[in-house]
Parts: structure tokens; sequence; C-alpha cells
């Protein structure tokens, strides 16, 4: 039975997990809100909060170099910003997507600095969260155009 296993299918495995359990975190959070919370607006400035701390920890994690555990956080970033955009979506108030559009355009700014930090073989992840970000901020900012 061989029980070494190759260096990249290790890594891999370990970033399955974390996600899911950070998954799982920010999903309970998420149903938590949906459930405590029926202001849509009010659930959304949660959500932002929640994508705001989500980002501070991933950059913490990065800068210590624990690179699963941040790419973990920003996976629960993006649901969380996910979520922010189906609560105004419920809430059909443009002014509520201005105040989110706003959030999400200084987190694209904090995002690229981030990318700049990383080292670009451990960038995967936030590249691909950095791209979620720029199909979040144009969801957002449909919603601020129209009346």
């Amino acid at each position: 039975m061989k029980l070494s296993m190759h260096p990249a299918r290790r890594i891999g495995m370990g970033i399955a997990i974390v996600t899911f359990v950070s998954s799982a975190y920010a999903q309970s959070f998420i149903a938590e809100l949906k459930t405590t919370e029926h202001n849509p607006a009010r659930r959304s400035e949660k959500a932002l909060l929640l994508a705001n701390s989500a980002f501070d920890n991933a950059r913490d994690f990065y800068n210590r170099g624990e690179i699963d555990r941040g790419d973990a956080q920003l996976d629960k970033m993006t649901k969380a910003l996910n979520f922010c955009v189906e609560s105004l979506q419920e809430a059909r108030k443009a002014k509520y997507y201005k105040k989110a559009e706003l959030n999400v355009a200084l987190l694209q700014r904090r995002m690229s600095s981030l990318l700049e930090d990383i080292d670009v073989p451990e960038r995967g992840w936030a590249e691909q969260t950095n791209r979620m970000l720029d199909q979040i901020h144009d969801k957002l900012l449909a919603g601020v155009m129209k009346k």
C-alpha cells in the first residue's frame, strides 16, 4: 500500500477540506441571517460586513503564508457578497445597491493590492476570486443603474 501522496495532490486535498469547512461556516451564518433579519437591506449590510471581515482574515493568512486558509476566507467573502446581491435584489431599491457597489469597488482595489503581494504560484484562487469580484461588481452596477 502506497502511503505517500504527490505533494500537489496533498495540497489539493487540503484546499478542498479547508474550503468545505469554511464554506459550512459561511453558509450557517448566511442561513442564520436569512431567518433572523427580515429586512433585506439590513441583511445586505451584514453580508458586506462579513465579506470585509473575511477579506481581512484572508490577507492575514496570506501574510503568514497560510495559503489554504486565505483561500477559504476569500471563498467565504464571495459567498457573503453573492448573498448581499440576492438580498438587494429582494429589496429592489437602487440606493442600497450604490452602497454595496462602493464597498465592492473598495474590495476590488484591496484585492488588487493583495494579488501584488502574493507570489505568482500561489495566486490561483485569489485570481479566481478577483474575477468573481468583477462579476459581482457588474451585478451591483446594473442594480444602481435601473430605476
